[in-house]
């Protein structure tokens, strides 16, 4: 890990092109404003209003496209990938909801007629620590009517996105040859054509999918009829797993103890798919056991073509898929912490290119939540600042800042103080909601700090 530059933002984007020098010049402003208020509105975030009309003005450019914002962010991404031994590309859905607003040009609708919003499909790479690497792949769609006819081909559905998620996840496997690229989707990825496109001549990502499906399998020359999880149920328990399991709006959080068996299946193609053939997959099956377990004792079935050789590779099996939780983390800081669903704009395109913007933002505070836990001996100079830990470190310990910096693990801890984490020991490492409030103090601080170096007077 090197030594952060002054400004993460031009690290991160400075490639970008938007056809204007001018517009790729606001855009790395822009990103550096907003990443530094990520709970404010443009508004409030832009010092002035001649700030906050170049900001909806640069929006407005129809040369301004999300995917060209994210350009530079992914390419940025695909070389911290090729440091990893293993990345999982975790990839799911959210809806981004406007309803109560007047009319948007160009939204569509949601679970009901009367919700106007648009889905976002991203796909993110992370480590098997957790560490969140970034954005590699954004997907966006509408829905013009809440009911549609079901569509026959594939290609026409909505959820194709996973195969053209895992299309992309192979090419970048191709780029990384020397990091094993795994997809990680849950229940609603479970879908043959998947299966099938992973196993065609040529693919290098692998995948994992939770099933959804009590599919029938072939048992060799045995006609007998077979479901999937009535011969899983038959394997040998091998390993146990504890984990802490993350609250939902459905569940609490709790620790959960697993039994864990694992084999390999071969499955019959769906009724009107027998075109596509046979396909034989690896499974990973998880029940929950003690007494400590809820009405529902949590089960997963997992599937996957990467080859389970011992116990040790079906438990790390199930580590990955536990890694999944933090794209539903990355939901929440666009939501809860960048407030995209609060952006006052009258037309989808500027809110979708707007959404770019704070994908990149969402992304970099998760990174640097994790990244103390990944690496908490590292000099926190790694992401922060001189004026950005010595001003922390003043406020939060109330004494002259040390002459070398501290590690990154105190460094984040100091900074979730200033978000509001109280630091006691029952309380944990700070999370991303403290976190993405420290940022903004210490960055707010930082700037009051640098000028009075120099002797500045702070208005």
């Amino acid at each position: 890990m090197g030594k952060a530059s002054k400004n993460w933002v031009i690290d991160e984007i400075k490639a970008v092109d938007l056809g204007d020098k001018r517009l790729n010049q606001r855009c790395l402003e822009l990103l550096e404003t907003l990443g530094g208020n990520p709970n404010e509105s443009i508004p409030k975030a832009c010092s002035g209003w001649a700030e906050t009309v170049a900001a909806y003005r640069f929006f407005d450019n129809e040369l301004v496209t999300q995917e060209k914002i994210l350009k530079p962010h992914k390419e940025a991404t695909i070389e911290r990938i090729k440091g990893e031994k293993v990345v999982l590309l975790c990839q799911d859905t959210t809806d981004i909801n406007y309803n109560g607003r007047d009319k948007i040009e160009g939204m569509g609708v949601l679970s009901e007629e009367y919700q106007q919003g648009f889905y976002l499909h991203p796909m993110l790479a992370i480590t098997s620590e957790r560490l969140c690497l970034g954005v590699v792949d954004s997907q966006i769609w509408t829905r013009k009517k809440l009911r549609r006819r079901r569509k026959k081909d594939i290609k026409e559905r909505e959820s194709y996105r996973w195969i053209k998620g895992y299309k992309v996840a192979n090419e970048i496997a191709k780029n990384t040859p020397e990091t094993m690229i795994v997809t990680v989707g849950d229940r609603e990825s479970d879908m043959y054509e998947l299966f099938c496109e992973g196993m065609k001549e040529g693919s290098q990502a692998h995948w994992l999918v939770r099933a959804n499906h009590n599919r029938e399998i072939v048992k060799g020359c045995d006609k007998t009829k077979k479901k999937l999880k009535e011969e899983l149920m038959e394997l040998p328990v091998l390993s146990e797993i504890e984990f802490r399991l993350s609250a939902s709006k459905n569940r609490k959080g709790r620790k959960i103890r697993q039994e864990v068996r694992f084999g390999k299946v071969k499955f019959k193609p769906p009724v009107r798919k027998e075109n596509l053939g046979e396909v034989e997959i690896n499974v990973v099956y998880c029940r929950e056991i003690g007494e400590n377990q809820g009405k529902e004792p949590i089960e997963w079935i997992l599937l996957t073509d990467v080859p389970i050789m011992n116990e040790e590779r079906a438990i790390e099996i199930v580590q990955w898929y536990l890694c999944r939780w933090q794209i539903e983390i990355y939901f929440k800081v666009l939501k809860s912490g960048c407030l995209v669903e609060k952006l006052q704009f009258q037309d989808a395109g500027r809110i979708k290119a707007c959404l770019g913007l704070y994908m990149i933002i969402a992304w970099r505070v998760l990174y640097v939540t994790m990244l103390g836990r990944a690496y908490p001996d590292a000099s926190c100079e790694a992401i922060f600042e001189e004026a950005e830990w010595k001003v922390a470190y003043a406020v939060v310990k109330k004494k002259q800042p040390p002459d070398n910096p501290p590690s990154l693990k105190d460094m984040i801890r100091m900074v979730g103080r200033l978000g509001g984490h109280l630091g006691r020991k029952s309380d944990g490492e700070p999370g991303v909601q403290a976190i993405w409030r420290g940022m903004q103090r210490v960055q707010d601080m930082a700037i009051g700090w640098k000028r009075a170096m120099r002797g500045e007077r702070c208005v």
